[in-house]
């Protein structure tokens, strides 16, 4: 079994359906979960079902940052990458879901305190979905205790949402606190800030849902805030919606003391009546969801945890805790299950919209232990593949992937892409329903073992791009890696290894800049003999928090600089014998890279940040007696003269560096054009050992 289900939101089809997706391989510090039970929260989850129908216009108008950039990569590209781009990035479908408890079916690399077996709790949007099976990062997944039954234990990010709001509140025995809002998280604060031992009051217009609340004495309820008594409450926290207007906050400075807390849970526009605020000298407090770990990728995907003496409570720690309060009796949300369903019917639940009387709606999955997780026989395609055919299995489907070089692929007549693996699943699910006949599979292992393809096209993070390319070659695929090559030299040694042992396989660098028609056109005007390169590339801020700066990815500088070095090289047709650079701000990547060649030429790349209105790009050649300049893949002026121009946009060389892969696969021979192996071996590690040899810090 290789294909699971999986409830989706598909902006194209504005509808929430099950699907079948790719069974996920367990990657770094994540594990592979098979789900018994996920717990839908009404409010958060109908409230994006409902955002499946909301037209192009308004998620333009919810995302003005998006719009700026389309509109950014409409000026440098042209019309038809930015529509490729568009199409990519609205077609991916979005999983629905962020809690849900299960079984640890394997583990990835890394993992070291959770075993296959165990059963746990896990969170976070994007990876505790309503789907059959989830990867969940180490940081997101909890041991469930043995007492916890998995009907309890499904609840804990939801309780550990709970426990944040609490200690925002700094709650304590003793303390008198309203929750204004009895939905499933007013029920879920109530619940927890009486096991904390203060005294709770619950204000809430629906009685079945205030009847729950106050079930057994466990707290007071009032119908209205006006009702419950005035500047007697020490915090006062709003779990029920209210954007856009102050009524919620004026009513819960009513109720706090002098110096009280108003903690907003739900989707609350903090603002409210000076007065009330001032006099009382009343403070404001968010709750950013389950914890401390929270929209942080280096804690939620890559698994790197807060020291426990600095951040005493994360997303991980607030589910231990609530886990362990189940275990001991103190919490129990058995009362707040208003339904349940099979998985089978969770579309249907959606579709009916939602009911203002339920409050946790329970999905349970149907369980198959004994069905194995194994790649299924090759299946037989509609279509007759001759020899002369590129039968393409895509590993990895990012932006790049779908916006770039995707259409290019699909345009190409001896191009099938067959098969698609990537690491959520998801991307697979939207390229089916463009690609007939298309297998979708969870991981690269799996792809590799796949008869029907022949090549491999690798688009992954560059952390895992050696080793994938290694497994590929192994494999007897032949081989498209994006650059870089790898990130290290034990990366190389890999690649090395594995081309010794097949060296009859094709392997491309995705270096298309060498091939692109305006790089043609400058080769043939280039004069014989010594030439003097200088490649001035502006490189626009990316957000702290992408994965280029991360350290194991290898940085920013060294994902990119060999598309640059590689263009001049292919330019000055003579042998590289020198390879040097100066960093001049490490942390940014700032860099000036020099280049020797044996008849003497040099070569100059500088890779600084440049503000956003400069040419990306720009390419300086002379000589005695010429000169040129490439404009940002748009303009060629050769001794003054505008030999070329792009008008619609850039042309990088896309198109052509597919043709000749395509050409080598399918003749069996290498275009001249297309350096070796070995010579791509050999330029990436000179470019690490460049890079480390000015400083001793970790190539950024």
């Amino acid at each position: 079994m290789t294909e699971m289900k999986a409830l989706l939101r598909s902006p194209g089809e504005r509808k929430l359906a099950l699907a079948n997706c790719p069974i996920p391989a367990p990657g770094k510090n994540a594990v592979l979960v098979k789900t018994a039970y996920s717990v839908i929260s009404p409010g958060t989850e109908f409230t994006q079902a409902n955002q499946t129908h909301a037209s192009l216009l308004q998620k333009a108008w919810q995302r003005p940052d998006l719009v700026a950039l389309t509109f950014k990569h409409l000026k440098s590209e042209g019309f038809g990458r930015m529509r490729a781009r568009v199409e990519n990035r609205l077609g991916r479908p979005i999983p629905m879901g962020y809690c849900a408890v299960g079984r640890i079916e394997a583990t990835g690399e890394n993992v070291t305190d959770l075993k296959a077996g165990q059963r746990v709790a896990i969170a976070g949007m994007g990876q505790a979905n309503h789907a059959e099976w989830n990867q969940v990062s180490v940081n997101l997944a909890c041991p469930v205790p043995d007492e916890v039954p998995d009907r309890k234990a499904v609840f804990a990010t939801l309780y550990a949402l709970a426990l944040h709001a609490l200690r925002q509140g700094e709650t304590s025995v003793g303390d008198q606190v309203a929750v204004i809002g009895a939905g499933l998280i007013g029920q879920l604060v109530a619940d927890t800030a009486r096991a904390a031992g203060a005294l709770v009051t619950v204000i809430e217009p629906d009685l079945a849902r205030r009847k729950i609340a106050t079930r057994k004495g466990r707290a007071n309820g009032f119908a209205k805030a006006s009702a419950a008594p005035r500047s007697g409450f020490d915090s006062v926290f709003i779990c029920a919606p209210g954007k856009g207007n102050h009524r919620l906050i004026d009513d819960a400075a009513r109720l706090c003391r002098d110096r009280g807390t108003i903690i907003c849970v739900g989707d609350v526009t903090p603002n409210g009546r000076r007065k009330t605020l001032y006099e009382k000298e009343i403070t404001i407090r968010q709750v950013r969801s389950y914890g401390p770990g929270r929209y942080d990728p280096n804690y939620e995907q890559r698994g790197e945890d807060y020291p426990l003496g600095h951040v005493r409570w994360t997303i991980k720690r607030n589910m231990q805790a609530a886990l362990d309060l189940m275990a001991d009796g103190r919490l129990d949300p058995t009362p707040l299950i208003t339904s349940e369903i099979d998985f089978a019917d969770i579309a249907d639940h959606f579709a009916n919209g939602q009911d203002p009387k339920q409050l946790a709606t329970l999905v349970r999955y149907r369980r198959a232990d004994n069905a194995a997780l194994k790649p299924p026989a090759p299946s037989v395609r509609t279509s007759v593949l001759t020899h002369d055919h590129v039968r393409v299995g895509l590993i990895g489907t990012g932006s790049y992937l779908g916006g770039g070089l995707l259409p290019l692929l699909r345009k190409h007549p001896k191009v099938e892409i067959t098969a698609c693996c990537s690491r959520s699943g998801l991307a697979t699910v939207a390229l089916s329903k463009k690609i007939d006949g298309l297998r979708m599979f969870g991981g690269a292992d799996e792809l590799l073992e796949d008869q029907s393809v022949n090549s491999v096209i690798i688009t992954t993070r560059h952390d895992s791009h050696a080793e994938l390319a290694a497994k590929s070659i192994a494999a007897g695929k032949h081989v498209w890696l994006e650059k870089p090559i790898a990130i290290d030299r034990a990366g190389l040694d890999l690649l090395r290894e594995a081309t010794d042992r097949a060296p009859r396989h094709i392997f491309m660098v995705g270096h298309n800049r060498r091939y692109a028609p305006i790089a043609a056109k400058l080769r043939e005007a280039l004069p014989t003999g010594v030439k003097q390169f200088h490649y001035r590339v502006r490189i626009t801020p990316l957000p702290t928090d992408h994965w280029l700066h991360h350290s194991d990815q290898g940085g920013r500088t060294i994902g990119e600089i060999s598309h640059f070095i590689d263009l001049i090289m292919s330019l000055a047709d003579s042998e590289l014998i020198e390879l040097n650079c100066h960093w001049i701000d490490r942390a940014a990547g700032d860099i000036i890279w020099q280049l020797r060649f044996a008849d003497g030429s040099m070569g100059e790349v500088t890779y600084l940040h440049g503000s956003r209105g400069e040419p990306k790009e720009v390419l300086e050649v002379t000589a005695p007696n010429f000169s040129a300049s490439l404009f940002d893949w748009k303009k060629l002026r050769v001794n003054g003269g505008i030999v070329t121009r792009n008008w619609f946009g850039q042309d990088k060389g896309q198109a052509a560096a597919i043709e000749a892969f395509a050409g080598a696969v399918t003749s069996g021979e290498r275009p001249a054009l297309m350096p070796s192996i070995e010579d791509e071996i050999d330029l990436m590690a000179r470019i690490l050992m460049a890079a480390n040899t000015t400083t001793a810090q970790t190539p950024n």
